[in-house]
């Protein structure tokens, strides 16, 4: 009788990917893996491969299921500007259930520089936050709350570095004196 799985793959990808976002492509061992998805070694090699396949399935898991949806729900909030402030007040609040920070600034900072497979697939997820916080402020700028004399596009690209930098020092240091400045940067330009 051929192998067939037992397990609904989304809640395997679930339980990787917070293995990997809570230590690291380098620091979650297939026993870490194993412990976290409650399946056998053969089992998890026969679903997905390798550690590497099934890091990149636990990316691509978060970057549709976290990323993508809490992006589109920011999105429908009728004040754009209230909408980029909430993006970053829920990373200073983070989530009870979850790792702190973002996997994919986890996977930028570590996986990335060595993989060009992960990296192409980084970039795109930065380039389609980057693309939120443009979006944003464009219906701002024609909502005419925008600043007078901020640019948009530059605007984004510095949004997009403060988030950056916030995801990281937010994961090594929740309570870190550099949150309330970065959000209070946030604010100014959003002004």
């Amino acid at each position: 009788m051929p192998w067939e799985n037992k397990y609904k793959h989304a809640e395997v990808l679930d339980a990787a990917m917070r293995a990997f976002w809570e230590h690291g492509y380098q620091g979650t061992s297939m026993a870490d893996l194993v412990k976290a998805t409650g399946l056998n070694r053969g089992s998890l090699y026969a679903g997905f491969k390798d550690k590497r396949s099934l890091y990149i399935g636990g990316l691509e898991h978060y970057d549709s299921v976290y990323r993508v949806a809490f992006l589109n729900q920011l999105s429908q909030m009728s004040d754009p500007k209230a909408a980029i402030l909430a993006a970053f007040t829920a990373v200073e609040s983070g989530h009870e259930t979850l790792p702190r920070g973002c996997l994919v600034v986890n996977a930028t900072l570590e996986v990335a520089p060595h993989d060009p497979e992960i990296a192409t697939m980084v970039e795109a997820s930065m380039r389609q936050v980057e693309g939120f916080f443009l979006e944003c402020l464009q219906r701002a700028d024609r909502q005419g709350t925008l600043a007078p004399g901020l640019r948009a596009s530059d605007a984004a690209k510095v949004l997009m570095g403060m988030m950056v930098g916030l995801l990281v020092i937010t994961r090594t240091s929740p309570k870190s004196p550099a949150v309330a400045p970065i959000l209070k940067q946030v604010r100014e330009i959003l002004a």
